[in-house]
């Protein structure tokens, strides 16, 4: 089993949607997907509503923790925690440590949306993930919140018998028509090289209004000739970015 997670420390930068369609692309595709909404907000458990639940996520922050006997193709478990392991959370962190392999014969890839600020959760997929996909929004507070993941990947990285693969960061509710942001766009793309994706996603209303709708953007009742495009040809770096490293 293959783990992407999608994170960046801020809310609003569009993990959900990005997720989400991972997920749908892979399930299309015909493999077993895992996801594993960390977020509690749960908006990919919402969205997501042709992948089966698996309940909360809680069992796997546990000792011991046993698979289902059987396990659908699509399937998700999602953070129905309340915050009972906030005070504890580095005996959850070597649970889910120990846990998360149990499930490797059971799907082809995990997908891991995350919450939108730091805390162990975020700790926890980063731990367990083998490939990062950083959102990053081109305003005001998105460098500051690229900056926080690097220092974040860099701390969970001395607990990792094997660095995260970051596959990269993908601009995303870019505008093209605002030179204010081409030029900070050219800046990311001068600053961090080839870990910036090629392909960014433009600001377009069919994609969160496919989420509401529980749809990728490529079933979305609409004309979406504007923006279909742009996430396929995302979505397919993505996974050629991913595809080259094991």
């Amino acid at each position: 089993m293959r783990t992407i997670a999608i994170n960046v420390e801020k809310g609003g930068a569009g993990k959900t949607t990005i997720a989400c369609h991972l997920a749908w692309l892979l399930a299309d595709a015909g493999h077993r997907v895992l996801v594993l909404d960390l977020d509690r907000q749960c908006n990919a458990t919402d969205a997501l509503s042709d992948f089966e639940s698996l309940g909360s996520c809680k069992p796997l922050f546990e000792a011991d923790y046993a698979a289902p006997a059987e396990l659908p193709r699509l399937a998700i478990y999602s953070n129905r925690m309340g915050g009972e392991y906030d005070a504890s959370y580095p005996t959850a962190l070597g649970n889910v440590r120990k846990n998360f392999p149990v499930l490797n014969p059971h799907f082809d890839f995990c997908i891991i949306d995350t919450p939108p600020s730091w805390s162990w959760i975020n700790f926890a997929a980063l731990l367990i993930c083998d490939h990062l996909i950083v959102p990053v929004e081109l305003g005001p507070f998105g460098p500051a919140a690229t900056k926080q993941v690097s220092d974040s990947i860099a701390t969970v990285n001395q607990r990792r018998t094997k660095p995260i693969h970051v596959a990269g960061l993908v601009p995303n509710r870019v505008r093209p028509n605002d030179s204010h942001q081409m030029k900070m766009l050219e800046a990311l793309k001068s600053k961090v090289g080839k870990n910036l994706f090629t392909n960014y996603l433009p600001e377009r209303a069919h994609y969160s209004q496919a989420i509401q709708e529980h749809v990728p953007v490529w079933r979305f009742g609409k004309d979406v000739r504007s923006s279909l495009p742009p996430m396929r040809a995302f979505l397919e770096e993505a996974m050629t970015r991913i595809g080259s490293e094991g």
